[in-house]
């Protein structure tokens, strides 16, 4: 939603934590681990943007990861909803630990967030340089794409390359820039100075 207007500014939290409640970890590792493993349907940020609007505006940043993850393993036929609710009430409040758990899992997270590609992407060619002045497509894709709407139309400049990820929707790795856009170009001419460092496909740049 960044960029859009009506939704006030961003709020900092001074030393703020990576999570504020214990299941907010537990979302992000079960997305990691079910998509390791393969049992859900889609990615999770096409499950996000697949939610209802209503839910998804009433929803904090991890409740839209764990309805997202929910609907993705029913999705998938890994489970039912009425499992899910099943094992959802049998939960008490706190962190606990079920006697199916594997313990494989937790190396299951570790080998996706050490993994050479989770940090750096894959070796790929591409058609611009660092240096290269490049101007964003404006554009209204139907599907799910990483594309910010402040940055459509706008010229930056390529900070990075060399480097791939597949687009969503897509097994081949693509093209991935690092682009550095000028604060005031994307705010207007009394926007605070600085610079604002964006990473996008080949396929939104011209």
């Amino acid at each position: 939603m960044g960029g859009m207007h009506g939704f006030g500014p961003v709020e900092r939290e001074a030393d703020e934590p990576v999570f504020h409640e214990w299941w907010e970890a537990h979302a992000a590792a079960l997305s990691l681990v079910t998509s390791f493993a393969g049992l859900r349907a889609s990615g999770i940020r096409q499950a996000i943007e697949s939610l209802d609007p209503a839910t998804y505006l009433a929803s904090s940043y991890y409740e839209r990861w764990a309805r997202s993850l929910e609907d993705a393993l029913v999705g998938a036929g890994t489970l039912t909803a009425a499992e899910i609710d099943d094992r959802a009430a049998t939960v008490a409040v706190g962190p606990t630990a079920s006697e199916d758990t594997n313990p494989g899992m937790v190396g299951l997270v570790h080998a996706v967030l050490d993994s050479p590609c989770a940090t750096s992407g894959v070796p790929v060619d591409g058609r611009f340089a660092v240096g290269d002045r490049v101007t964003v497509r404006r554009m209204a894709p139907a599907a799910h794409h990483r594309c910010p709407r402040y940055v459509r139309g706008v010229t930056g400049v390529v900070a990075r390359a060399g480097t791939g990820w597949p687009h969503p929707g897509s097994d081949e790795p693509e093209a991935v820039y690092t682009v550095r856009f000028a604060m005031r170009d994307l705010w207007g001419h009394d926007a605070e100075a600085g610079h604002l460092y964006l990473d996008l496909w080949e396929r939104y740049l011209t």
